[in-house]
């Protein structure tokens, strides 16, 4: 799992789609791996033309972002496809027929409800936490949203891969 880099006009950008064009350098998505690899000549190196790098705060900023609008991204596109239960009631019975791959649960979610589904049994083993309540209700287009279930294995791995990106970005040493 690594983070692609290319250069650009203004200097070295992210490409995280990778679809830009060019030759790229890549680095893992951590702390320690992006502030080694931004404070030598290590970019510029890797892409064999002289580029102004950003600061490692500034890139770990725009890479942050870039993978937590993946992860709202992936959400909005389960919930279309059919493939999330959102909400307490909905991801319970999701819970109760074992349909659940990933739970994902708001940070400000109340401890009765958290409680309430974690003793229902048929609980994955995949479970994060992300976004308040409002803004996992405007993912999947209602007013707030405690809790949500993905369905299918794909967006589950797909989100489960995105996390840890995230958990590497928000940590010294990942």
């Amino acid at each position: 799992m690594v983070v692609r880099i290319v250069a650009g006009p203004a200097g070295a950008v992210i490409d995280y789609r990778e679809k830009l064009p060019g030759r790229a350098a890549y680095v893992c998505p951590r702390i320690d791996c992006i502030q080694k690899a931004l404070n030598r000549e290590s970019v510029s190196r890797a892409l064999r033309v002289k580029t102004s790098v950003p600061a490692a705060g500034v890139f770990i900023e725009q890479l942050t972002a870039s993978v937590t609008e993946k992860v709202r991204s992936l959400l909005a596109m389960a919930a279309k496809a059919g493939q999330l239960a959102a909400g307490a009631s909905a991801v319970g019975d999701a819970l109760h027929k074992g349909r659940v791959e990933m739970l994902i649960f708001a940070d400000d979610i109340s401890a009765g409800t958290r409680e309430k589904l974690m003793a229902g049994g048929n609980l994955p083993s995949r479970q994060e936490t992300l976004f308040t309540r409002d803004e996992m209700g405007r993912i999947v287009g209602r007013e707030l949203v405690a809790v949500v279930g993905i369905l299918e294995k794909g967006f589950a791995d797909a989100v489960e891969n995105e996390v840890a990106r995230l958990k590497g970005l928000r940590n010294k040493h990942s």
